[in-house]
């Protein structure tokens, strides 16, 4: 919900000095369904359930396109809380070269990377196989590994992923055990693999935007 009082906000300026942009989304969708970039808060429905994210404008580039990252964990049990991170996972790139104007907000192409509205490009590329990095999605290790040719710390990274994760993750913990009590004969039936999804700023820093249930 947006409030009247956040329309201070409007002429705000994002962290690169351009105005501040917003991502906006339905709840519990997926695929891309409805996303859309605005930089108005007019723009935002006012009479329907919507999430609004704070647009992150300054992303790490790779050919100059953004992209995110699909991390697998799998919480075989809340309670005692045990969690897998698989080592590997997707990168997903938007299609087209990102650009800061406003005036590209309403390519899809540029500002969102989700695999099912890139791949409707006529430029997007396909990979051949997860080591590969010419296409539009990569195999995870094939980023860690352009990363580190690079002189990237990228352990540093992955700690800092991995904190992210395990923080999102014991934050629900009070719910879902609780719930789990309820509605669960054996606590050991409560487990989940989910689909986090990680943005990396120009300065590395990782940011979770959207964790997906399977």
């Amino acid at each position: 919900q947006v409030d009247g009082d956040s329309r201070e906000d409007e002429g705000q300026e994002d962290e690169t000095g351009h105005k501040q942009k917003w991502i906006i989304k339905p709840p519990a969708s997926a695929r891309g369904i409805g996303i859309k970039v605005v930089h108005k808060l007019n723009q935002i429905p006012r009479k329907r359930s919507i999430i609004v994210q704070r647009y992150l404008s300054s992303p790490f580039l790779i050919n100059g396109r953004k992209f995110d990252l699909r991390m697998y964990v799998y919480v075989s049990s809340y309670d005692p809380l045990v969690i897998y991170l698989y080592d590997n996972g997707l990168v997903r790139f938007a299609s087209s070269k990102y650009s800061y104007s406003s005036k590209s907000l309403s390519n899809r192409f540029v500002h969102l990377t989700n695999y099912s509205v890139n791949k409707n490009n006529t430029d997007y590329i396909k990979n051949a196989d997860e080591s590969g990095t010419e296409s539009h999605k990569w195999g995870l290790k094939a980023l860690w590994k352009y990363l580190q040719v690079g002189g990237y710390d990228v352990e540093a990274l992955k700690s800092k992923i991995k904190t992210i994760i395990v923080k999102t993750i014991i934050a629900s913990v009070p719910t879902v055990t609780s719930l789990s009590k309820s509605n669960c004969k054996y606590r050991h039936t409560c487990h989940e693999l989910f689909g986090f999804d990680i943005f990396l700023d120009q300065n590395l820093k990782p940011w979770l935007f959207e964790v997906n249930i399977s």
